[in-house]
C-alpha cells in the first residue's frame, strides 16, 4: 500500500448547527404498476460521524461546500441530534405523474385504511410501511465548514 492509500480515521462535524442532512430514499409500486419515489429529508442542529480518508480525499473533502458522506468508501454514522429543523418529503419525478397518480400516492404516503376517515397529512414512517413503501438508500451529508479530527486509537 502506497502512502497515498494509507487511510486515517477521523471524526468529522459541521462547525455550525443546523447543517447535518439526511435523506431517505422510498419507493413503492402503484395500482397501474408504475414505480414511485420519495425522498424524505430532515436537518439536523449536530450530528457527528467517522470516515476514514486518504490525505488525498482529505485535501479534496476540505475544499467542499456539502459532502455527500455517502460518496466516501467508509464511513459511519455516530450520532444526529435535534431533527425537524428543516423537513421535506419530494416525490422524485413529480411531473411525470398524472393528477390522479399525485392523488394515489400522497394517499399512500399520509393515510391508512385505518384512518381513512381522519384529516392527519403528517408523515408518518409507520404509515408508509403499511402502505408498502420501503426504504432502498439514505445519503447523509454535512455543510462546510466542518471540523476534521484524527481520531486516535488505543492500544
Amino acid at each position: 500500500m502506497t502512502e497515498s492509500e494509507v487511510r486515517t480515521r477521523y471524526l468529522i462535524e459541521p462547525e455550525y448547527k443546523k447543517s447535518a442532512c439526511e435523506e431517505q430514499i422510498w419507493n413503492n409500486t402503484l395500482k397501474n404498476g408504475k414505480p414511485v419515489s420519495v425522498k424524505v429529508g430532515n436537518v439536523y442542529r449536530w450530528g457527528s460521524f467517522y470516515i476514514e480518508l486518504t490525505e488525498r480525499e482529505k485535501e479534496e473533502l476540505l475544499k467542499k461546500d456539502q459532502v455527500l458522506l455517502n460518496d466516501y468508501e467508509d464511513f459511519e454514522l455516530i450520532e444526529m441530534w435535534d431533527g425537524g429543523c428543516d423537513f421535506w418529503v419530494n416525490i422524485v419525478d413529480e411531473d411525470d405523474f398524472t393528477e390522479e397518480e399525485l392523488e394515489e400516492i400522497n394517499a399512500l404516503l399520509y393515510s391508512t385504511e385505518d384512518d381513512a376517515d381522519e384529516d392527519d397529512e403528517c408523515y408518518d414512517e409507520t404509515k408508509m410501511e403499511i402502505n408498502g413503501w420501503y426504504e432502498t438508500d439514505c445519503e447523509y451529508s454535512l455543510s462546510s465548514p466542518y471540523k476534521l479530527d484524527k481520531v486516535v486509537e488505543n492500544s
